[in-house]
């Protein structure tokens, strides 16, 4: 934590009543008629202490001197956070100058006397220094907030009548410190023994931040009180070790068998290292309530999880109801003030489609990052100003004041009940080894670590506190640490067998209990005419009074001639149809991302705008049971929101769950939760993920950052079935291929380029009867040349299909044949080996319009040219460092001349 060198000595009343006297008119009439008639200052109701506004015979001198009293307070109220004891390897002892009497000319011997005979104190009521002792108290002990940034003038009195009548000071039982203390023996004694046990091993102790597992242990208590089902936490590795032990009970055994390395990981998983993985645990609280916990699985990318912790939270919040879902959000004070994705997640939260009622934000506040000190990490004065955008109370306490650090998590779980927004803790500690327990700290750190080497351990602290107090004697401590040293002795032992990695990869949620592994069965994804009927029959269905915009109602009576086979079915009507049919059997759908509503190619319109504001969504008409239709326009954000939407996933996966890029290469901005969760949780964590990832592909004059989603990207992080990747040409593609991501046994990330210019393609269209009949083809041969009498056979995938056809039927071409890989990942193989077995005498080309490095190029190289007897001839661009040019005119030049190419004899 940063201390600040300057702080303002005048206060802006003060200043300004210093204007009024000189000048009355030098100030707004508002304020003379303030400063005329005095201010009425509320102090601390359990003190009954009031100071009365001044009468109009009263001096200019005793009005000035009230003035200075109401001003004294707010300094108090508005920045005691800086002067607050919150850091415990800084201990302050003094009050500064600026929070004392004598600065606003209150220590006069007779100032007591000059407030009772003008009527501004009762002569039974605190004296002045009793006043200043309880701002202390409330303001600049253990506890420092920052509240003075709220608009709300219910929660700004609310926070302040909590905090002044209580002085911030807790007053706990015996059997609350024995919880307390319990929680302490449980962090300090297991990370003590890790640390005897596996010298040297890495397992990011927690020590120095011991308060938060009594913290956790109160939150969950709490929730129970308040009828909450269920807490989602997300954390680095910090402490994570200590809170799966200890707050979500995980087997000790298993603990320690992953660090003997006896631990017994099934063969077909890869599995995590111990300090990234999740657990789930049903806790029952003081007040008998169940209450489901989960740590999300989280891999080094240190905030990636937040995002991912509130879409889980949000889809949760669906089925149980709003308060009953709390997320936990546990940081590092570096990491928070650093990562983009902080913000980011942060901007999500009062925000219709991503609000989760309010997150518990708990940053363990090292005051260290890797071996960065604070003047290194941020540039604001707290770790945790980037939290000022939301306008949420900021609580900063000394992490070995215990009880403190326990009060601040029950007001913080008061706070969000009340009002449903988030709140921060900022837990002030240290880090008592190095980044991890291989390092060694006072190379980059000596001065820290010089202070932190002698600092006694909260557990000792705390321990010591309870003695001298009364509340326990030492036989009383040291039997509550047996109990605990046995338990890990215990464990110990049976480590040393081995012990079998718990893997249930449906345990997480009822939900998945009808989801299977992987089945190699085909998936039936026609729908019924009588489907299509109530499809065409709902899409205009926006009411007879809804003011719809008149170009938007011509396209949708369009959409509803070509579902009654009219006219050919485009992209934007098989996509609603898809839709549509998902939420008539029974299936909620959830698309989300920048401009969705329309899409971004004004394609969807699944939403429409009424001219006076107003929104309908005419398909959602449709829904059966308890089915529901989201669309939700994001904000200009790809990490947060496809972390929410892959979170959401993990909750739901019997409904459809979307993001789309605005450009598949904005996808770029969110690559750490495609790399680190969507493509590999199944086999790091055993995670199952039905999210449909869209972004739009394709090659049509418009720059670099708007041609190409970076296919190749996705299919260098295919491997053992992870996820699906596809490249569709048509509507009945696009729409089996969305049915079959539900109606599938098992689920798997589907990654989908889809089309721009093929939106409005006269000759990407379907029938009707494609969409009752068939299923998604992985690979469509073409239908026009004989293959087998083919000169040549071209394997393409996406949007070059129709820049292809359209040249040979212009220039009249019968003997090369268009085959389309419309599936990439899982490749078919088999049905290509089939086509090109049959075209005895056909050269084989590959051609797409991306540049050589990139594309499909080297994934049919490595995947399918070992496959094939014969050689597999290039066609498209050359490598290039930028996914194509900046020139409309180039680019058309370009295409030409790849067309041109794939037909030349």
């Amino acid at each position: 934590m940063k201390q600040s060198n300057t702080v303002e000595k005048t206060p802006f009343l003060d200043e300004l009543y210093q204007k009024y006297q000189k000048d009355a008119g030098s100030v707004s009439s508002a304020w003379q008629e303030y400063f005329k008639n005095g201010a009425a200052v509320n102090l601390m109701p359990k003190n009954n202490v009031t100071i009365n506004p001044v009468s109009s015979s009263a001096g200019n001198e005793v009005s000035g001197l009230q003035n200075n009293v109401a001003n004294l307070i707010q300094v108090f109220r508005n920045h005691g956070h800086k002067w607050a004891d919150v850091n415990p390897l800084e201990p302050k002892t003094e009050t500064p100058e600026e929070l004392s009497l004598a600065t606003y000319r209150l220590n006069d011997v007779d100032m007591q006397q000059k407030f009772i005979s003008n009527g501004l104190l009762k002569e039974d009521q605190s004296t002045l220094a009793d006043i200043v002792d309880t701002l202390k108290k409330t303001y600049t002990s253990s506890i420092g907030v920052e509240w003075g940034n709220l608009c709300s003038k219910e929660e700004s009195v609310w926070l302040r009548e909590k905090m002044e009548t209580r002085k911030n000071t807790p007053n706990y039982t015996k059997e609350e410190k024995e919880r307390m203390l319990k929680g302490l023996i449980a962090n300090d004694r297991f990370e003590n023994f890790l640390h005897t046990k596996y010298v040297g091993m890495k397992r990011f102790s927690g020590e120095g931040a011991d308060a938060m597992i009594p913290m956790i242990d109160t939150m969950i208590d709490i929730a129970g009180s308040h009828s909450v089902n269920h807490i989602l936490l997300g954390m680095a590795h910090r402490g994570r070790m200590s809170v799966l032990a200890n707050i979500l009970d995980k087997p000790m055994e298993e603990i320690f068998s992953s660090y003997n390395d006896t631990i017994k990981i099934p063969e077909n998983i890869s599995g995590d290292v111990k300090y990234h993985q999740g657990k789930s645990y049903d806790v029952t609280t003081k007040s008998g309530h169940k209450v489901h916990m989960s740590l999300l699985n989280n891999p080094s990318h240190l905030e990636a999880v937040n995002p991912v912790v509130m879409g889980s939270a949000k889809a949760k919040e669906k089925v149980h109801g709003k308060g009953k879902v709390i997320p936990l959000l546990i940081h590092g004070d570096s990491a928070f003030s650093g990562q983009g994705i902080v913000t980011e997640s942060l901007n999500l939260a009062n925000l219709e489609g991503y609000s989760v009622g309010g997150t518990i934000h708990l940053v363990i506040n090292n005051q260290i990052g890797f071996t960065g000190v604070p003047k290194d990490a941020f540039s604001g004065e707290y770790c945790t100003d980037v939290a000022h955008m939301l306008q949420v109370p900021i609580f900063h306490v000394n992490g070995d004041d215990i009880e403190a650090c326990n009060y601040v998590m029950e007001l913080a779980m008061e706070w969000r009940q009340k009002f449903n927004k988030d709140v921060v803790i900022d837990l002030v500690c240290y880090r008592r080894y190095g980044h991890n327990e291989g390092d060694d700290p006072t190379f980059t750190n000596p001065e820290m670590y010089a202070k932190i080497k002698p600092h006694p351990r909260p557990y000792n602290l705390y321990s010591a506190k309870l003695k001298e107090e009364g509340s326990f004697n030492d036989s009383e401590i040291k039997a509550l640490e047996k109990t605990y040293t046995d338990k890990l002795h215990n464990a110990f032992e049976k480590a040393k067998k081995g012990v079998k990695l718990n893997i249930d990869m449906f345990s997480e949620n009822s939900n998945w209990k009808n989801i299977q592994a992987v089945s190699g069965r085909r998936t039936k994804t026609a729908i019924k005419p009588t489907t299509v009927k109530e499809i065409a029959k709902n899409i205009t269905n926006w009411g007879a009074d809804f003011p719809v915009h008149p170009k938007v109602a011509r396209m949708m009576e369009r959409r509803k001639n070509m579902l009654q086979g009219k006219e050919p079915m485009d992209w934007g009507t098989a996509e609603i149809a898809a839709y549509g049919s998902l939420l008539y059997e029974g299936h909620s759908v959830r698309i989300s991302g920048q401009d969705v509503k329309r899409g971004t190619f004004s394609h969807r319109h699944i939403v429409q705008y009424g001219a006076d504001g107003t929104e309908v969504s005419p398909i959602a008409n449709i829904a059966r049971k308890d089915a529901t239709l989201e669309v939700w326009n994001s904000c200009l954000s790809e990490f947060a929101v496809l972390g929410f939407e892959y979170g959401y996933s993990l909750v739901e996966p019997d409904s459809l769950v979307m993001w789309e890029a605005q450009f598949g290469d904005f996808a770029n901005g969110a690559q750490i939760i495609i790399d680190q969760f969507i493509s590999s949780s199944e086999q790091k964590w055993q995670r199952m993920s039905g999210l449909v990832v869209s972004l739009p592909h394709g090659h049509e004059g418009q720059g670099p950052e708007h041609s190409s989603a970076r296919l190749e990207r996705y299919l260098q992080l295919c491997g053992e079935k992870n996820m699906v990747v596809t490249n569709p040409t048509t509507p009945a593609q696009i729409f089996h291929l969305l049915r079959r991501q539900i109606h599938r046994k098992y689920r798997k990330p589907l990654i989908t380029m889809s089309p721009k210019s093929m939106l409005r393609n006269p000759l990407a269209v379907s029938s009707i009867d494609e969409l009752t009949s068939g299923m998604f083809q992985k690979v469509i041969s073409d239908n026009e040349v004989d293959v087998k009498k083919a000169r040549r056979v071209i394997l393409c995938s996406g949007k070059v299909y129709y820049d292809l056809l359209a040249y040979r039927n212009e220039n009249k071409i019968k003997d090369v044949a268009l085959v389309r890989i419309e599936q990439l990942y899982p490749l078919r193989i088999d049905d290509i080996q089939d086509i090109i077995n049959s075209a005895e005498k056909a050269e084989i080309c590959w051609v797409q319009e991306d540049a050589r490095n990139q594309g499909a190029w080297t994934f049919i190289l490595d995947n399918l040219q070992p496959e094939i007897d014969k050689k597999i001839r290039y066609i498209g661009r050359a490598a290039s460092a930028a996914p194509s040019v900046g020139s409309n005119k180039k680019h058309n030049e370009e295409q030409l001349r790849i067309v041109k190419e794939a037909f030349a004899k």
